[in-house]
């Protein structure tokens, strides 16, 4: 159906925390598009505001720590015994190896 642009709509959203989360996660990313990351913010700052305690255990685990894949564990895991990985050595791809390294402290 097409709406003339001056008449608005409304809908209704029904979602679970875990699932809306995943949203913002997805959306507030810097890779997302421009329109969907304001968008996300404002849902961000609502949901904040409504489930506080979920809200920052979702900033310290999701938003505020990295991901690794099976190969940057297995890397970490070979550094925490004392090894010496290179890329070369690690298996990974040179921008893998530079998104892995960006995670580690200096």
């Amino acid at each position: 159906m097409v709406l003339p642009s001056n008449i608005y709509t409304q809908w209704y959203w029904k979602v679970d925390l875990h699932n809306l989360f995943h949203f913002l996660r997805l959306r507030v990313d810097t890779y997302a598009q421009y329109e969907i990351r304001v968008y996300a913010e404002q849902i961000r700052r609502i949901v904040a505001d409504w489930v506080p305690v979920a809200y920052q255990a979702f900033e310290d685990y999701r938003l505020g720590g990295p991901t690794l894949s099976r190969m940057g564990l297995d890397v970490l895991r070979r550094m925490l015994t004392g090894e010496t990985v290179t890329q070369e050595t690690s298996g990974m791809t040179e921008g893998e190896w530079q998104e892995f390294q960006a995670i580690l402290p200096e």
